[in-house]
């Protein structure tokens, strides 16, 4: 029997979808730019609603610069690879860049399969070391202003 997916506004502001043994967090970090952060397992528990509020940001602002955390993904299923797929093949027009940490070499690898059969050419970037993520999110991140 799987679990109901469980939504919830975090106190900062964040997303939560939660079902199963697998989340997805999502932060808006400024029009146009969002982070995902995906832990656990994808098996097809989540339906449309990982990628629907992907889709929220692309109706708000175009294009979506896309960061996806997925160190801590453990497991996602052939067909949640294949609506990712294509996802990013369908909408490669509305993403300016999706960049992709990766913690394991099965995620790497399903990763760069939708890479390639999304024919979007340099679209998505997979990253393997958290400092080079970071700074590529940091520089995505609204300028704080100066005192």
């Amino acid at each position: 029997m799987s679990e109901a997916l469980q939504r919830e506004t975090l106190p900062d502001g964040r997303l939560r979808l939660v079902t199963g043994k697998g989340s997805f967090t999502y932060e808006r970090l400024r029009p146009g730019v969002l982070l995902v952060s995906v832990a656990g397992s994808d098996l097809g528990q989540f339906g449309t609603a990982s990628l629907d509020e992907v889709r929220l940001e692309m109706l708000r602002q175009r294009p979506v610069e896309l960061f996806v955390d997925a160190e801590a993904a453990q497991l996602v299923s052939v067909a949640v690879s294949k609506e990712w797929t294509q996802f990013f093949s369908l909408n490669r027009e509305h993403l300016s860049r999706v960049s992709v940490l990766v913690g394991s070499r099965a995620i790497e690898l399903t990763v760069a399969i939708a890479q390639h059969l999304s024919q979007t050419g340099n679209l998505i970037q997979i990253y393997t070391d958290r400092e080079l993520f970071a700074a590529r999110l940091q520089s995505a991140r609204p300028a704080s202003p100066s005192s």
